[in-house]
């Protein structure tokens, strides 16, 4: 598995097992499938989730993300996903190649998805700072505005650096 990451150019992340909040892409993936669950069981079908789950990963997986412009199959594995569908139709036999020419195109195919998903997403982090730049302003200070100032919190009490003491915060205000 090193080998093809390093193929790959990805970067594993290890995180604590069972703890989602560590990896927030993992959360984010997690709420998306809990989501497209409540969306199947809305019938009273809720003790039947785990029989759901799969086609909520077909669901998900199959599903070209706004953020990528790809869906997750195709940027894991550089293909299309079959779907079930697909199985009444015979796959295209693809040229006979060897191992090593099957690796090169496949990493330059991941690779090249990989580039564009990269762009979509920058464009899209953009419009999220536009959209939420929107209903923000900067703040404009002048001369002679009360401010509050910020006095940094010492390690401990015995510090020499220590500017309050317990009662205080390390706000003070105002100052000119």
């Amino acid at each position: 598995m090193r080998e093809v990451c390093e193929m790959l150019d990805i970067r594993k992340k290890r995180t604590t097992p069972y703890h989602p909040e560590g990896n927030g892409l993992v959360e984010r993936t997690n709420r998306t499938i809990h989501n497209i669950l409540l969306a199947l069981s809305k019938d009273g079908h809720q003790h039947d989730w785990d029989i759901q789950l799969p086609f909520c990963l077909l669901a998900y997986r199959g599903t070209i993300h706004s953020s990528t412009g790809f869906t997750p199959h195709y940027l894991w594995t550089g293909r299309d996903l079959r779907l079930p569908i697909d199985l009444r139709y015979p796959l295209q036999s693809p040229d006979p190649t060897t191992p090593q020419t099957f690796a090169t195109k496949l990493r330059e195919v991941i690779r090249s998805a990989h580039n564009a998903a990269r762009v979509t997403l920058e464009n899209a982090s953009l419009h999220q700072k536009q959209h939420f730049d929107r209903h923000t302003s900067a703040a404009a200070f002048q001369i002679g505005d009360l401010v509050m100032h910020y006095h940094p919190i010492a390690p401990n009490q015995f510090s020499p650096t220590r500017r309050h003491t317990r009662r205080t915060t390390p706000f003070h205000s105002p100052f000119f």
